[in-house]
């Protein structure tokens, strides 16, 4: 990648990249032998279509719109077995901190979102082994690959199209609407921080994407944004943990107080969670992190 690349080409590596990353892992999201298959295949699809948010200007409307549609198709189908991977993650390494006894009734927890979680990677499997998905495939794999597709009808011939041109303000503008939060915390819902966390999510994409050609800071300054990141992560799943949790009907006694055990124990640690964000959000509009920002940007020329 170099700084004179047509904003459109670079764009269609990065997601050819991505493409390849989340059919790498489709094997292991089938067997579900290892739950970070479903996560990294899960990442990859994000990417995409992270990217076509950023620099979708740059392309023909009509594919844009096609891969879009089947990357939403995926995800979807990803999201339903992720959230139940983390969250009997999460149950499991909570029951291993409790006596025999409340380890038996955590883990018959756990085993019921165990048989809720095969229904879902049947229906996964399925999909994968559908026309859908192959039509899917297909398209990306077509996006991916029309190397003489031509610039969006939205572009004049006198507008910039390289990276050294867009990307400054391509940055910028992800950097502000994540700054734009700025004016409601910190008396935020977690709906609020969730939305937060995903715009903090496209800024890191979109500076991971183009890393090659930014300054040296890019590295330190992405590395603060995934910390902030990381943090609203956390908040968010517990929240879904919650909400998953107080859902669950026919409980015996023992299984609703650890439930309620659990819950509490989450909600500690969603305190100090908080307390952790709100800091790093202090750091994210100090001169320091704006002048990493700046410097990355500068080599482009």
């Amino acid at each position: 990648m170099q700084g004179t690349d047509h904003v459109g080409h670079a764009g269609r590596l990065i997601f050819l990249r991505q493409l390849r990353r989340m059919q790498a892992h489709e094997a292991g999201s089938r067997t579900g032998e290892d739950i970070e298959s479903v996560h990294k295949m899960r990442v990859a699809v994000r990417r995409m279509r992270s990217l076509l948010r950023l620099v979708g200007d740059y392309y023909p409307g009509k594919p844009i719109a096609v891969a879009g549609k089947s990357l939403r198709q995926i995800a979807r189908a990803l999201g339903a077995i992720r959230d139940l991977d983390v969250l009997i993650l999460d149950l499991q390494e909570f029951s291993a901190s409790l006596p025999p006894e409340g380890q038996q009734h955590a883990n018959a927890l756990v085993s019921r979102l165990d048989r809720r979680r095969a229904k879902r990677r049947k229906r996964l499997n399925a999909y994968l082994d559908s026309k859908r998905y192959e039509r899917a495939l297909r398209q990306l794999e077509n996006f991916a690959g029309n190397k003489t597709g031509r610039a969006s009808r939205k572009l004049r011939p006198h507008q910039p199209q390289e990276l050294r041109h867009v990307l400054p303000s391509l940055l910028h503008q992800r950097l502000a609407i994540v700054r734009a939060y700025d004016a409601v915390l910190p008396n935020a819902d977690d709906t609020r921080l969730h939305a937060l966390r995903v715009e903090c999510k496209r800024l890191r994409y979109a500076i991971e994407f183009f890393a090659p050609v930014l300054g040296a800071s890019a590295t330190s300054f992405l590395a603060f944004v995934t910390s902030m990141q990381d943090a609203l992560g956390r908040i968010n799943d517990i929240a879904v943990f919650v909400s998953r949790l107080q859902k669950l009907k026919k409980l015996s006694p023992e299984q609703a107080a650890i439930l309620d055990d659990y819950i509490a124990c989450r909600n500690k640690e969603l305190a100090a969670l908080r307390v952790t964000f709100y800091e790093l959000w202090a750091r994210m509009n100090t001169r320091v992190q704006r002048r990493k920002f700046s410097d990355a940007l500068l080599v482009l020329r």
